[in-house]
């Protein structure tokens, strides 16, 4: 079976992965929409930044076991992703205490686990994490955080 014209021109590296692998008789107004993140905008209910900030977490039912420093991916008004050493299951209630070069002090935060998918087997998870009872100041902390990386870091300090 061969490749279409369209189809290794899409898949080259050489060439931009925008360009279109439908043929020319194929209506535009079935084609799907170029903008890259337009179904992640429409799923999103607020606006998430990726930065790459150092984290300990643990586990709400074992506060006195703590885990290692570890890197968060990214973070929006709802939630945040970020990297573990073990998968938890939906539903775990975790504590986070966040460090950034724009606060100061550390940040505690804490949600539920939604969802830990393995990156690298039993080795590495992406754990997503919903808020849930933040406090005024965390509240205060991602908001001005995001406000910060999306107007730009030369407008306001967090």
């Amino acid at each position: 079976m061969g490749f279409k014209r369209s189809q290794v021109q899409a898949l080259s590296p050489r060439f931009n992965i925008a360009r279109s692998v439908f043929p020319p008789w194929v209506e535009k107004s079935v084609r799907p929409d170029k903008s890259e993140n337009k179904m992640d905008q429409e799923r999103r209910r607020s606006q998430r930044i990726r930065k790459h900030f150092i984290l300990s977490y643990f586990e709400k039912e074992y506060p006195d076991r703590r885990y290692e420093l570890t890197q968060l991916k990214n973070i929006s008004h709802g939630g945040m992703c970020f990297i573990t050493s073990q998968k938890f299951n939906p539903g775990t209630k975790l504590g986070i205490e966040l460090k950034t070069p724009y606060v100061a002090e550390t940040t505690y935060l804490e949600g539920v686990v939604l969802e830990s998918h393995e990156k690298v087997r039993n080795l590495i998870y992406e754990t997503r994490l919903q808020f849930e009872f933040l406090d005024p100041q965390g509240e205060f902390w991602v908001a001005k955080l995001i406000e910060f990386f999306v107007n730009g870091e030369n407008s306001s300090h967090a």
